[in-house]
């Protein structure tokens, strides 16, 4: 991969990213004293509501596998079930996690029986994701308009292991786990060494953009292929691996709060993240971590005519091929 192919295309799709003031995130927002009432007839879900979203699913998913009525649990979980649903700005979440008895799964799927669970749930997701998401991304549910997300977890046969915020299982029509009672002020359940910690992350995400900003225009207005035009390159292609690295960190430690030993809602995981949402860091650290993917598969597609799957997707499809 030539050095000098990265630097350029990273110049060309490094645009000016604005600096967020502010984000944003219901996590810290006053509950209100009942459910969002497009949703739920005081604490129990609308039968229309409930019947939509299984169905969705299931018809969904019938044309790919068999018997996934018999294979898995589907819940509501989240903040968008909880008392500080009306925090939402613009449109509602909705996030649809589904547990999975794998082992009933291949009872009725032996073309998958050579393929993990992890295997399986990552096919799922990125089905659903690419298939389902985009069709429901926009729903209007009563006078609301909301983002319906499916998730399958490996982890969340069993939901309570995940520690969810709330979930109502649609499959049996009740609680698993009702949302929580808070404070007027929920900030107030967290240390200052959640806050200052989670002000740090948005310290240096306001610092990797005044960088990334600066360096991109430098190099934009630099000789291509020059001395100084190649060192700009080499600080930036650093900005931007920083940036994409401190989101992950971020984003995909956040899985830890809801993972086997971690605390749920309140672990730190959890907080990190949404204040960071609240602050616009996750808007600015995201930004950059997407010149970086872009980049990187423009710069696969120039040498071998396409991005190159990552070690996971490649084992998981060799799988299916031989599962198949």
């Amino acid at each position: 991969m030539e050095t000098n192919s990265f630097y350029r295309r990273l110049g060309d799709n490094a645009q000016p990213i604005r600096e967020a003031a502010i984000g944003a995130s219901g996590y810290f927002s006053s509950p209100a004293d009942h459910l969002d009432p497009n949703l739920f007839i005081g604490d129990h879900i609308i039968f229309d509501v409930r019947k939509w979203l299984l169905n969705t699913l299931y018809e969904f998913w019938g044309t790919r596998y068999n018997g996934a009525g018999q294979w898995s649990e589907v819940w509501l979980a989240g903040s968008g079930i909880s008392y500080q649903w009306a925090a939402d700005r613009g449109n509602g979440d909705l996030d649809v996690l589904i547990g999975v008895d794998f082992s009933a799964f291949g009872w009725y799927n032996p073309d998958y029986a050579g393929m993990t669970s992890q295997e399986i749930a990552d096919l799922f997701d990125e089905e659903l994701k690419a298939e389902l998401w985009p069709d429901i991304a926009t729903t209007q549910i009563g006078d609301r308009v909301y983002e319906v997300t499916y998730y399958v977890n490996p982890n969340s046969r069993e939901i309570k292991n995940i520690n969810p915020y709330a979930a109502y299982s649609l499959t049996r029509d009740e609680w698993t786990v009702r949302p929580p009672e808070l404070p007027a002020n929920p900030r107030d359940l967290y240390s200052d060494d959640f806050k200052d910690a989670a002000d740090r992350d948005t310290t240096e995400a306001h610092r990797l953009v005044t960088a990334y900003n600066a360096t991109a225009e430098e190099m934009q207005h630099s000789p291509q292929g020059g001395g100084h035009w190649v060192t700009l390159g080499s600080q930036l292609k650093t900005i931007v691996a920083q940036a994409a690295q401190l989101f992950d960190d971020i984003h995909l430690g956040r899985r830890a709060a809801f993972a086997p030993g971690g605390s749920g809602y309140g672990d730190f995981a959890n907080y990190r993240w949404q204040a960071a949402k609240e602050s616009g860091a996750v808007e600015m650290l995201r930004s950059i971590k997407d010149v970086q993917v872009a980049t990187h598969h423009q710069v696969e597609r120039d040498a071998w005519g396409q991005p190159i799957s990552d070690a996971q997707l490649a084992l998981r499809n060799a799988a299916l091929w031989r599962s198949r």
